[in-house]
Parts: structure tokens; sequence; C-alpha cells
């Protein structure tokens, strides 16, 4: 699979484990005018620090969700899920939430955004 796909992919799997997050978080005040914005190198660095991060928790749970017994099981990995991506991107110094909700948007939408993510995600990986 390319890394373009990948980021795509991911992006998308992202942007749904995002949804759940609280609409508070999300909310398209800062998320409209951040996308406004040109992302600086350190921008795009730690959104791809954050968006490898939230890759392999997303992992994680999708594998947790796949062996839950039953539906509350499945809802309260979810909760637990969401709020460890949310915790994740957090923790990357210079992202936050709303920042990498904005950045993950427009990369689905400017491709020349998606190209400097996906050269940094390639670096990232070795190749």
């Amino acid at each position: 699979m390319t890394f373009r796909k990948t980021l795509h992919a991911a992006t998308s799997a992202a942007a749904l484990a995002l949804a759940a997050a609280p609409a508070v978080m999300l909310s398209a005040g800062p998320v409209a005018a951040q996308a406004e914005q040109a992302y600086s190198a350190g921008e795009l660095d730690a959104f791809v620090e954050a968006f490898l991060d939230v890759d392999a928790l997303r992992a994680v749970y999708t594998e947790r969700l796949q062996q839950a017994a039953d539906e509350a099981a499945q809802q309260a990995i979810v909760e637990e899920g969401n709020a460890a991506i949310v915790a994740a991107i957090n923790e990357v110094e210079g992202m936050d939430i709303e920042l990498y909700a904005a950045m993950l948007q427009r990369a689905g939408e400017d491709a020349d955004l998606n190209a400097r993510i996906t050269q940094r995600l390639q670096a990232a990986a070795g190749g």
C-alpha cells in the first residue's frame, strides 16, 4: 500500500475516531480558522508524530474491538480508544486536538499539504 493510500485510510479512520470526541473539542470555529493558515515545518512534524501515535492506537483498539464479547464491551473500548487518541494528540509538543483535526481535514482537501505530510511520513518510516 502506498503512503498516500495509507495516509488517506488512516485519516479516514482517525476522522471516524475523532467524530466521537466531545463536540466542544472539535468546534467549527477553531478548525475553520486554522484551516486557512499555512502550516509550519514544526506543525507538520508534530502532526506526523501525532498521526503515527494515532495510527498505532487505532490498530490496538481495532483489534480489541474485534475481540469484544458484546455491544457494551465494544462501546467501552470505543470510548477508551477515543480518550487515548485525544490524550496522545495532546501529548505531542506543538499539537492539540483542534489543530490536529484542522490539519487532518485540510490534508484530505489539499493535495500539496497531503504531499508534504506524506513526504514526512515516508521519512519517519525510513523510506
